[in-house]
């Protein structure tokens, strides 16, 4: 079974989450921010230039140096190095990778499912932003072949860390989710229950563990913080749940 992770504060702060599994590891920092550190905290969630001013703080680099993408729902992977960090932003992707040092990668969310990876033996991380439709093109198995292109990485070695996200029990869809999830996932019914009148609970993160094992990553090294975003909004955002609203930041990075 995925393990869930246990709550541990980042830099002793309830702005921040970590995992343990993740904090272990003495070459990377990673967090997931809260609602009180997340994106549009104090604006209901209109993005400010400072928005990410204490997460760069508190990993120790400029605030330019926390790199998110213009994500969209899709399949597209940006490398992030030292010569593009800073014009990523503008760029359509739902995930990052990176073996540049002092630089954070991170995607934002608020119900999508947030899935952080690390290489440990080649000192390569990434980001990745799995809603719905993402999720059913692959991004997560696209991103672990993108590591093992760019840099060699082997899935065996890989950490897997899921964020929180919206959990079954508040994910209800109707048949034009389901329809893609079906002929994209032959486990389907491993993640989705039957409502009535030809609506579904759906439960994201579990395809997203499952797209992990298929893609080699070992069970022992998936790992979750097993919160449900709509359930837990005084924690995190929730667009099902809030309409607009904020987002959290899921991120990660190789230290200098």
């Amino acid at each position: 079974m995925m393990s869930t992770a246990n709550l541990h504060t980042a830099a002793g702060t309830t702005d921040c989450l970590a995992i343990p599994a993740l904090a272990q590891i003495e070459t990377i920092r990673h967090a997931f921010t809260t609602r009180r550190n997340g994106l549009g905290e104090r604006t209901n969630g209109t993005k400010l230039p400072d928005d990410w001013n204490r997460v760069a703080s508190m990993f120790g680099i400029p605030p330019d140096r926390v790199v998110t993408v213009n994500q969209v729902h899709g399949s597209g992977i940006v490398l992030v190095d030292d010569r593009n960090y800073r014009s990523v932003k503008t760029l359509q992707a739902d995930a990052m990778i990176t073996r540049a040092s002092g630089i954070a990668i991170g995607v934002e969310t608020a119900d999508c499912v947030p899935l952080l990876l690390v290489d440990p033996a080649r000192r390569s991380v990434a980001a990745v932003h799995a809603g719905w439709k993402s999720t059913v093109r692959k991004i997560v198995a696209l991103t672990v072949q993108k590591m093992r292109d760019e840099f060699g990485s082997a899935p065996e070695d890989m950490i897997a860390a899921i964020g929180p996200a919206i959990g079954p029990e508040c994910y209800e869809v109707d048949e034009p989710v389901m329809g893609p999830v079906r002929e994209a996932f032959p486990f389907w019914k491993e993640i989705a229950t039957p409502r009535v009148a030809g609506r579904w609970s759906l439960d994201l993160t579990q395809a997203n563990r499952n797209e992990l094992l298929q893609a080699g990553i070992p069970e022992g090294s998936i790992h979750a913080l097993g919160l449900c975003t709509s359930c837990r909004r005084d924690l995190f955002y929730s667009y099902r749940a809030e309409g607009r609203t904020g987002r959290v930041l899921s991120v990660i990075m190789i230290k200098p």
